[in-house]
């Protein structure tokens, strides 16, 4: 008899779904159009410093005119040579202090993949193409405090960077290597973010959150301090 039922059960009349069922259905295809409208408002706030033209939507207040530059002598970064294994410290003078061919330098971190070219200036169509040099902080190699910006968009990433991760500086000239010693949120009239100093030392500005794109209203500071040159 039961072989019977289950030959039947096929053939029965659909029932028509109860109200408990058509709320969940009602329920469940709310909840996905908004889960895909979210995702979408999160996107294009992600994007949106490519589009908009925001300046300042990753700087701080700057130093209004360029240090004094003193002849640095010789170039004490580390020249990699194929033919010699290991870096082999080399002196080149006079070095070129300025941008070649349209941009300053690489900046490149090799625990989180990152590599990316950085031009002169931190204006609005500088950072909608990626990091910008502070021009009015030191060239690298030169004594003082090197700051370099970008859009939030960019730095996605730098949210894994902690204390002791190398930064390299790839210049004409040869590689500088700095470690981070720590992070910070700030405001954007934050004036001692880049002041002068007298030792050798790299600073990161961008806009956090990180993840809030051009509605970021606060600047995340990465520090980070010379250790020399490698190949």
């Amino acid at each position: 008899m039961s072989s019977d039922l289950r030959a039947a059960t096929p053939g029965r009349p659909r029932v028509a779904a109860g109200p408990l069922q058509r709320i969940a259905r009602a329920f469940l295809f709310t909840a996905g159009a908004m889960s895909m409208l979210a995702g979408l408002a999160l996107l294009l706030v992600s994007l949106a410093p490519l589009f908009v033209a925001r300046s300042d939507s990753a700087t701080v207040v700057a130093p209004i005119e360029a240090p004094a530059v003193d002849d640095p002598g010789p170039s004490t970064a580390v020249i990699p040579s194929a033919s010699t294994p290991g870096p082999k410290p080399a002196a080149i003078a006079p070095r070129t202090v300025g941008p070649i061919d349209g941009y300053s330098f690489v900046l490149r971190i090799p625990v989180i993949g990152y590599s990316a070219l950085v031009h002169q200036g931190v204006g609005a169509g500088v950072l909608a193409t990626g990091p910008g040099h502070y021009p009015t902080t030191p060239w690298p190699g030169a004594r003082g405090n090197i700051g370099v910006a970008a859009h939030n968009v960019y730095w996605l990433s730098f949210n894994r960077l902690r204390v002791g991760d190398q930064v390299q500086i790839v210049t004409q000239h040869g590689v500088y290597v700095y470690q981070i010693t720590g992070s910070w949120v700030t405001s954007p009239t934050d004036r001692t973010v880049l002041v002068p100093t007298s030792d050798n030392r790299l600073t990161l500005t961008t806009c956090y959150p990180l993840w809030a794109g051009a509605f970021a209203t606060k600047r995340l500071i990465f520090s980070a301090r010379a250790l020399g040159g490698v190949g």
